[in-house]
C-alpha cells in the first residue's frame, strides 16, 4: 500500500496541468434561417495527414523535424474541428446554399459534395504558419469533378501555441473565402 501511495505521488508531481485548443470560424456564424435555398452542399469528413491526426497539437522545428507538443492538445478530433469551422465560415460566405456536414443527420440528398484534404497544418518555431492541401467540389448525382484546386496559405505570427492556432484558424477563413469564390463563379 505504502509504494502504490509513493508512486501514485510521484506522479502526481510529474505530471502538468494540459492547454487545450480548439480552431474556430472567423466569421459570426448566425445559423441556417429557414428560407429556401437554391442548393445543398455536403462537406465531407476532412482527411488530415497522418502527422496531424494525433490529440497534441504538432509544432515544426525544422523541415524533417517536428515536435509533438504533450501539454497542448486538442479539444477534440482535428479533421472533424477543420471541418466544423470550413461549415461555419462557408455558410456564412454562402448563404444561399445551405452548408451540412458529413455524415449527414437530416434526411437530406445534397447536390453537391466538398472534399478537402489537408496536407500541411502546422506552426514553426519562427512563426510561420502554413496550410496545404486541395479541395474538390463533386457533383452528387453523377459524382463528376465540377470544381477543385490546390491551396498553399502562408502567415506569420508569434511563435506561442495560441498564436498559431489563432493563425491556423485565420488561413482556414482564408480557405473558405477561396472554395465560396470558386463555387459562385
Amino acid at each position: 500500500m505504502i509504494v502504490y501511495t509513493t508512486i501514485a505521488m510521484l506522479l502526481a508531481g510529474c505530471s502538468s496541468e494540459s492547454n487545450f485548443y480548439q480552431l474556430h470560424p472567423s466569421s459570426q456564424y448566425i445559423g441556417q434561417s429557414s428560407i429556401k435555398k437554391h442548393k445543398v452542399i455536403a462537406i465531407s469528413d476532412v482527411q488530415v495527414a497522418d502527422y496531424l491526426d494525433k490529440p497534441q497539437v504538432i509544432t515544426r522545428v525544422d523541415k524533417g523535424e517536428l515536435k509533438l507538443n504533450e501539454f497542448d492538445r486538442w479539444v477534440g478530433d482535428i479533421g472533424k474541428n477543420i471541418q466544423q469551422v470550413l461549415n461555419k465560415d462557408i455558410s456564412s460566405k454562402l448563404p444561399r446554399y445551405t452548408i451540412l456536414s458529413k455524415p449527414l443527420q437530416e434526411p437530406i440528398d445534397e447536390d453537391y459534395t466538398l472534399y478537402i484534404s489537408i496536407d500541411r497544418f502546422d506552426g514553426d518555431i519562427n512563426g510561420s504558419v502554413v496550410l496545404s492541401g486541395h479541395w474538390s467540389l463533386v457533383d452528387a448525382q453523377d459524382r463528376t469533378l465540377l470544381k477543385g484546386k490546390k491551396f498553399n496559405y502562408i502567415t506569420h505570427t508569434q511563435n506561442d501555441i495560441a498564436s498559431i492556432v489563432n493563425a491556423q484558424s485565420k488561413l482556414l477563413s482564408k480557405l473558405s473565402s477561396s472554395i465560396s469564390y470558386a463555387i459562385t463563379r
